[in-house]
């Protein structure tokens, strides 16, 4: 499959264009490599060493953050309970814009999730609901150092009479935008209070099922996500902002819980209910969206009339607003830059770089397969 990127990142240099006739010294680096952090370092509140980490996210500032894992145990963990030799599992930053920065925990399986949290797992731990993992890969504001990951735990609320008690929440967008983690968006939009976090524009309030890849973060308090739903019984997608505040969340009865994110909603972008693709005649509603990048205000996506094999859509660009305008940044069957001009986009990647100003992001064109087989070694 052939690739294309907007904005070059690396340049080839001299290829075959110098012949030397006497050994040279070697030339400078170019850079100068900093480990931020490896298996030699013990990870923060623990015992135990890094082992294995995602891809990392850094600011303009060299604030990087990772999600990573040490060794040990048999998997599981989280919930609060004894964890004995699980592995340890969290989201992690380094300050490398600062010599000697220590490694930082934002969480890991012994911290509680943030408000709104009630419950205890199991029923007769002192602790509240405690993360159990962190799916996909933590990103970082561009120009701030809030970050924004998913995480997955036991359900964090609980309401009802005694006896007839319900449990919800076990999935949620955390971030920092103000020090200390909160929740930007939950599995409770269905929960009498919590309306707030609710697919918007439904009624009854529906709440989000899960949030997909890597939620963005920009402007230092808001999170951009690609969430899905169910409507009369069938899938639904979308992307979605929320911008956060420094205030509690305020019950019905008067309570408040903190620290939170304020009372502000959930505010659509695009999905596949409502969203016509743009630039289509008749009007078609988009079939699948994917997770957004963020910077400056903005938000770029990618969506299909069919997520598998598209023949609509593209990669859009779009403000941070209410009912925003949608611009198409590149189509299927638009036409690929440096090639023939029969040459036409039929395939666009999912994930994208966006830094308020370029995109990256990876195309298909033309017909050519080719097959590869893999062959497990045996043991």
């Amino acid at each position: 499959m052939k690739k294309y990127l907007v904005h070059s990142i690396f340049a080839m240099l001299g290829i075959g264009a110098v012949v030397a006739f006497a050994a040279q010294p070697p030339a400078p680096p170019w850079f100068t490599w900093i480990t931020v952090v490896n298996n030699n370092d013990v990870m923060p509140s623990s015992q135990k060493k890094f082992n294995s980490y995602n891809q990392p996210s850094v600011n303009v500032s060299g604030l990087v953050v990772i999600r990573a894992r040490s060794r040990g145990g048999e998997g599981g963990g989280g919930g609060g309970g004894d964890q004995g030799n699980q592995p340890v599992h969290g989201i992690y930053t380094r300050d490398m814009g600062v010599a000697n920065s220590p490694v930082v925990r934002i969480l890991d399986r012994k911290t509680e999730v943030p408000q709104p949290n009630n419950a205890h797992y199991p029923p007769d731990n002192p602790l509240f609901t405690t993360f159990i993992e962190t799916p996909s890969f933590p990103r970082i504001d561009m120009l701030s150092d809030t970050i924004a990951t998913r995480g997955n735990h036991q359900p964090v609320w609980t309401y009802g009479s005694e006896g007839d008690e319900t449990r919800a929440g076990s999935t949620g967008i955390y971030t920092n935008p103000f020090g200390p983690l909160i929740t930007g968006a939950s599995k409770l939009g269905a929960v009498p209070g919590f309306a707030i976090f609710a697919v918007p524009g439904l009624e009854p309030a529906t709440m989000f099922d899960v949030f997909p890849g890597a939620p963005a973060v920009t402007g230092g308090n808001t999170i951009v996500f690609k969430g899905n739903f169910t409507v009369d019984n069938v899938g639904k997608t979308g992307v979605f902002y929320r911008t956060l505040e420094n205030e509690s969340i305020v019950l019905d009865n008067g309570t408040e819980l903190a620290p939170a994110g304020g009372m502000s909603d959930v505010v659509l972008i695009a999905n596949n209910v409502e969203t016509v693709i743009p630039d289509t005649n008749p009007p078609k509603i988009f079939g699948s969206t994917s997770p957004p990048s963020a910077a400056n205000g903005q938000v770029v996506f990618a969506g299909f009339d069919y997520e598998d094999a598209p023949t609509l859509g593209g990669i859009y660009l779009a403000p941070l607003a209410e009912t925003p305008e949608l611009r198409t940044l590149v189509s299927i069957g638009g036409r690929v830059p440096g090639e023939s001009v029969k040459a036409t986009f039929n395939g666009l990647g999912e994930g994208g770089a966006f830094d308020g100003r370029y995109v990256g992001f990876w195309g298909a064109w033309g017909t050519e397969t080719e097959t590869v087989r893999l062959y497990c070694p045996t043991e």
